[in-house]
């Protein structure tokens, strides 16, 4: 029976964390609370690789944007809501039997928040960058989330193409979240109605 992993960013979340969007937010968040939005994105997409890797913190990242991290957690979780389609599916391949994962470079401080406000997670799997120390699309993220799963019969599903191809060429099956995915995803792997 195939095991299941879903990213966060772009698959859980619909937001494709396109640059365009993340300074979007800190310019939201600039106004609330007064800061500057583009030092704030700047400092954030030069740390943004070490908070993927758990080399820092959250709360270091906040720090250095000058921005308080209840405060950050709080509205940026807000401003990115889940894909409650997304959720529904997680939870019918749980229902079903299936083990299920999610497969991210998300920052653990925030999914752990996510998690814990979404009943439908709570019987996941998490392969996290920060927690592992390494990222996807790295072979060794691959192998890692495989021995976590207890599976090499992997359903991957990720919003990147780079991603996508390197699970590919793991041996995952991979299916890049583009447009009417979803669709095609239910119409393969639920073969009877809920």
């Amino acid at each position: 029976m195939a095991a299941f992993y879903f990213d966060v960013g772009g698959v859980l979340i619909p937001d494709q964390f396109a640059p365009d969007n993340a300074i979007n937010v800190f310019r939201e968040l600039g106004q609330r609370y007064r800061f500057n939005p583009d030092a704030a994105h700047s400092t954030y997409t030069k740390l943004q690789p070490s908070l993927d890797l758990g080399a820092i913190s959250l709360a270091d990242l906040c720090a250095a944007m000058g921005i308080e991290q209840h405060a950050f957690e709080r509205d940026w979780l807000a401003m990115h809501p889940l894909n409650k389609e997304v959720i529904k599916v997680i939870e019918r391949l749980l229902v079903d039997g299936h083990s299920v994962g999610l497969a991210t470079n998300f920052c653990r401080r925030l999914l752990d928040s996510l998690i814990g406000s979404t009943r439908g997670l709570a019987a996941v799997v998490v392969c996290c960058s920060s927690d592992i120390g390494v990222t996807k699309p790295s072979t060794e993220f691959y192998r890692r989330a495989s021995d976590m799963m207890g599976s090499n019969e992997v359903v991957f599903i990720d919003d990147r193409r780079v991603n996508v191809n390197a699970a590919r060429s793991f041996g995952w099956t991979a299916i890049e979240a583009a447009d009417g995915w979803l669709a095609r995803f239910k119409d393969t792997y639920f073969t009877h109605a809920p």
